[in-house]
């Protein structure tokens, strides 16, 4: 196997989401884990009372217009922006959303989710071997980079990687091109230099394939962004692993391709 540099994905490849610590909130009577009680603490302390539902309501719709938009043209929002739309749902006038209450309504949030951040032993045991054999870098889709790098920071896992590219910091999300080609330029490497590590079949299986590297697909059922139907044909990762764990194995073995 001819690589030189392995490029990890973040979440839920090095950074597990472990909803079980997020908050509960009922919808439709099924038990939703949600940041939105921080969030809405932080409203109230900084406006007016609402009822937790009508604040969930735009809560919930701002998420879903943010992301919708994401998907559509592959440019990174914000999570700035997303608030923004938030306090317009809920009637607030331009002058009312200034730049420091969306800043303490976005932290709110990125502290209640950093609760839930998690690096398994048997990433951190993965992370040190390839450190010592690659070059190693990360790709994040996320819409707050201070909160990636203060969780890279606290779990020791910063100086595992030579670099650190996340999406809202490039302006455009992976599956899109630019956010590999934007790594491949910091790193001096060719894609096929580099094998990618990734748990999301679009983004980071399709991605990866699309700019020309070699893959490593972290078999999963929870995908959260489904392929259009013209990636769906190409989306075939180069190898198939059940966990992170499996990685030094099968590169110290040479690895076989999918069939």
């Amino acid at each position: 196997m001819h690589y030189n540099t392995l490029i990890f994905d973040a979440f839920d490849t090095v950074v597990h989401i472990n909803e079980s610590k997020l908050p509960l909130h009922r919808v439709d009577g099924k038990a939703v884990p949600t940041t939105a009680p921080a969030v809405h603490r932080a409203y109230n302390e900084l406006f007016r009372k609402v009822h937790f539902d009508v604040f969930y309501a735009a809560f919930s719709q701002s998420y879903n217009q943010v992301t919708a938009q994401r998907r559509a043209d592959l440019k990174e929002i914000p999570s700035q922006e997303r608030f923004k739309v938030m306090l317009g749902l809920l009637g607030h006038s331009a002058n009312e959303i200034t730049d420091d209450a969306i800043e303490t309504i976005t932290k709110a949030h990125m502290a209640q989710l950093q609760e839930a951040f998690e690096v398994r032993p048997e990433t951190l045991e993965v992370l040190q071997w390839a450190k010592a054999r690659y070059r190693t870098a990360m790709i994040s889709n996320f819409a707050y980079a201070p909160a990636l790098h203060d969780a890279l920071d606290r779990f020791g896992i910063r100086s595992a990687f030579e670099t650190v590219i996340v999406s809202v910091e490039v302006g455009w999300c992976k599956p899109h091109r630019i956010i590999f080609d934007r790594t491949f330029e910091q790193m001096g490497i060719r894609p096929s230099e580099a094998l990618y590590v990734g748990d999301q079949m679009y983004i980071d299986v399709y991605g990866a394939l699309n700019c020309g590297m070699d893959v490593v697909w972290i078999q999963t059922e929870r995908q959260d962004w489904s392929p259009p139907e013209l990636a769906i044909h190409t989306c075939k990762p180069t190898y198939t692993v059940r966990s992170i764990s499996e990685l030094i194995r099968l590169l110290e073995e040479g690895g076989k391709e999918n069939p």
